[in-house]
């Protein structure tokens, strides 16, 4: 079996193994694997980054931005390559009307919200040739381990970010909430799985779709809405990201430098599978992480590309232009040098993550052309982004949901 856990809204640094608050169960997991100690994820919230990690393809190249849109049928994806490879494949995620809504080749079991259900499925499995991709969501806004309708969901989750306004003691306590929610992904729902899989058979993989935020840079009247705990900014707290991977029978402890990206996680299980080399993968933007997987050589990035897309909660339709909707660039590079374009705002910010990896001193004004290369690139990646597509179906359909969830009248 091949097991991909990717949790939601866990930035890096929340995890013990990463320097964050102890989570041991993780911890001790990573202690059977390999730890890629720098991880970027292709964009700052759920939907662009799945695109990127199922297909290895960056997000603005596959247009994809709202959980409606069809899927591009020339994109091959991860369950693609594992069906290929005669595995079963299965998806549990957050909710299926959601997620993977118009993508049946990811075929969606259940909701990982349904604990039992998940490892009633992941016994009954047990030793089989499967793939299967998990998307656990109790570390999201609310923070809060318990399945909830939309109304409680969208009730609670204004309570948080009320709370991340009030104050800096209330924002301290969001924290709080925040990190005990990471610890009960770790201490509480993940023993269960890993005891309900033959880890002596079995390639587990677990990272996050993106990071968390809450209104450090911007201050407490910058926090709206979810969009501005992720998804509106290309900060580090934002895209970098823990993987880690424990191979069949664990393994060597191995902490893996250089430069990971989420976008590698395609082509890696593809490299697993016995499937990499074919035209279409050695096409991909992502890269094989197998064999720093092996023998711990760093991993071969030379830089990770990230992008944001406007708020989809307050801008429901898709614009005609891809500057239009992908609103934000940002360029981490091997070497420690981070740039940020976004587009609708009209700023470059550059720094140097060496010395200042909290991205506190702009460096974009500074004398010299340093940073041409960077923008130059970043440049290039505008040019390759699109828009996908969206029926008028979809989007009246959109529209009906985000008004459940209380973000339309």
């Amino acid at each position: 079996m091949i097991l991909v856990i990717v949790a939601d809204s866990v930035r890096a640094d929340a995890l013990g193994c990463y320097g964050g608050p102890a989570t041991p169960v993780i911890d001790g997991f990573a202690d059977e694997g390999v730890v890629f100690e720098r991880t970027i994820t292709a964009a700052p919230w759920t939907v662009p980054s799945f695109a990127a990690m199922v297909t290895g393809i960056y997000s603005h190249r596959l247009g994809l931005a709202k959980w409606e849109q069809p899927w591009p049928r020339d994109a091959r994806t991860i369950f693609d390559v594992a069906r290929d490879a005669g595995l079963e494949t299965a998806s549990f995620v957050f909710d299926p009307r959601f997620m993977f809504c118009h993508e049946p080749r990811a075929a969606v079991v259940g909701s990982s919200q349904e604990t039992g259900a998940l490892l009633e499925w992941l016994r009954a499995h047990r030793g089989r040739p499967c793939f299967v991709l998990v998307h656990y969501w109790w570390t999201h806004i609310p923070y809060i381990a318990r399945p909830m309708s939309t109304r409680v969901w969208r009730h609670m989750t204004d309570q948080v970010l009320a709370a991340l306004r009030l104050s800096p003691e209330a924002r301290d306590g969001v924290k709080r909430l925040y990190e005990h929610a990471v610890r009960q992904f770790s201490e509480s729902w993940l023993p269960a799985v890993l005891d309900a899989v033959d880890l002596g058979e079995s390639w587990v993989f677990v990272t996050a779709d993106h990071g968390e935020s809450f209104g450090e840079r911007g201050g407490p009247e910058s926090v709206h809405d979810v969009f501005d705990l992720h998804g509106n900014a290309l900060f580090d707290e934002v895209l970098r990201v823990p993987l880690i991977v424990r191979p069949p029978g664990g393994g060597p402890a191995r902490r893996v430098g250089g430069l990971a990206r989420t976008v590698d996680l395609m082509p890696t299980v593809a490299d697993v599978l016995g499937r990499s080399g074919t035209p279409d993968l050695d096409a991909l933007d992502g890269r094989s992480l197998l064999p720093c997987i092996l023998d711990g050589r760093d991993a071969p990035a030379p830089e990770a590309v990230s992008v944001m897309n406007r708020d989809v909660l307050r801008a429901p339709e898709l614009p005609n232009r891809s500057e239009d909707l992908w609103t934000g660039f940002a360029l981490t590079t091997a070497t420690g040098q981070k740039l940020i374009w976004n587009l609708s705002e009209g700023r470059r910010s550059a720094f140097d993550l060496t010395t200042d990896p909290g991205e506190t001193t702009d460096l974009a004004d500074g004398p010299g052309d340093a940073f041409a290369g960077g923008w130059e690139r970043l440049s290039a990646e505008l040019a390759r982004a699109r828009v996908g597509e969206l029926t008028p179906a979809d989007a009246d359909l959109l529209r009906m949901r985000l008004r459940a969830l209380g973000y339309l009248t």
